[in-house]
């Protein structure tokens, strides 16, 4: 599956960054590119979906270190919708996820950020 990083906007204050194939050091930089895309326009929520990610190596979890710090210096949230299976694996290994709120569909983490939006 060849990579692929796309940003979409539900609603004026979520975007989401969906991403499919694997996330390593070459394609990593347009995930970055991606979720800068969705920060810089002013969403208020970004949700990360890797729903169609076979892998994930180190430089995505920086990825999303960096891009979740980014958000929070503004008050802004960043989610992850990731099915069990070895990429959730990863971002418990790597701890994160007790940092981003991780859910199983992207259907959840929309409801849950529209929520989160009206408050």
């Amino acid at each position: 599956m060849e990579f692929r990083a796309d940003l979409t906007r539900p609603s004026g204050d979520v975007a989401v960054v969906t991403l499919a194939g694997e996330v390593d050091l070459s394609t990593a930089p347009k995930f970055d590119e991606a979720l800068r895309r969705g920060t810089d326009q002013g969403a208020r929520c970004v949700i990360i979906d890797f729903s169609e990610v076979t892998f994930a190596d180190s430089t995505a979890l920086t990825v999303l270190v960096v891009g979740g710090k980014r958000l929070r210096s503004d008050d802004r949230e960043l989610s992850i919708v990731c099915a069990p299976g070895n990429v959730r694996r990863l971002l418990q290994i790597a701890g994160l996820a007790r940092v981003f709120v991780v859910y199983e569909t992207l259907a959840e983490a929309l409801a849950a950020a529209e929520t989160q939006t009206l408050a």
